[in-house]
């Protein structure tokens, strides 16, 4: 059986996760806190960077999120709208997530300051061209919206982390035309299963979910 390492609010272990549930494949969790990174024996073992996820099995220690994923998805996943859709995370919206994350440490150790207003309106900025590029050129056809995939499913957890960590600052932005395809990954047999087992347990703060800033927008 396969061996999962980690962690709730890890956008790139959610994906996995999701992966291996959508796919069948039989394994167990072994989940961190972002703190045990640092400390746990079995994940130092598997990956020195201390990174999740990591996938322990029969093949092997399997680390980072894409390598592991194209064990299970079909050859020409690489040309595929969702492909784009990853890229797009794992470039565009992990940044915004990075610089926000930065904004968020500045002025919890030292207050509000110059430095971590720029790193939040670099954050911000980052979100809203993620954004406007999926909605303008990714998606033009409204009709076809493409399903929950590997792709889609990480690009969602990287815009709830961005959102998450900005607050109330990205409240609204441009949420009623994301909901459409939101909502083909939330409905997904797949990702229903792992809200259920995951959201609100130790550890989780970043919703699996999108109805909260949904929901922040319309109050606002």
């Amino acid at each position: 059986m396969e061996r999962l390492i980690w962690v709730y609010d890890s956008p790139f272990s959610r994906s996995i996760k999701w992966l291996l549930l959508e796919k069948n494949i039989r394994h167990e969790d072994h989940l961190l806190s972002w703190d045990e990174l640092q400390t746990d024996e079995l994940l130092a073992r598997a990956n020195p960077k201390k990174q999740v996820p990591v996938l322990l099995g029969e093949a092997g220690v399997r680390v980072d999120s894409l390598l592991i994923a194209l064990d299970y998805l079909p050859g020409n996943w690489h040309q595929t709208l969702d492909a784009k859709l990853f890229r797009l995370a794992d470039s565009d919206v992990e940044a915004a997530i990075l610089f926000l994350f930065r904004a968020r440490l500045l002025a919890s150790k030292f207050g509000e300051s110059e430095n971590s207003a720029l790193m939040r309106q670099a954050g911000v900025a980052a979100y809203k061209a993620s954004v406007d590029h999926l909605l303008d050129t990714l998606l033009t056809d409204k009709h076809s919206l493409p399903g929950c995939d590997f792709g889609a499913v990480l690009l969602l957890s990287t815009l709830l982390a961005a959102l998450f960590l900005a607050d109330a600052e990205l409240s609204g932005y441009r949420h009623p035309e994301l909901a459409a395809f939101i909502r083909r990954v939330e409905e997904n047999a797949s990702y229903r299963r792992m809200l259920a087992e995951c959201q609100g347990k130790p550890g989780n703060l970043v919703p699996f979910e999108f109805r909260r800033f949904l929901a922040q927008a319309l109050e606002g």
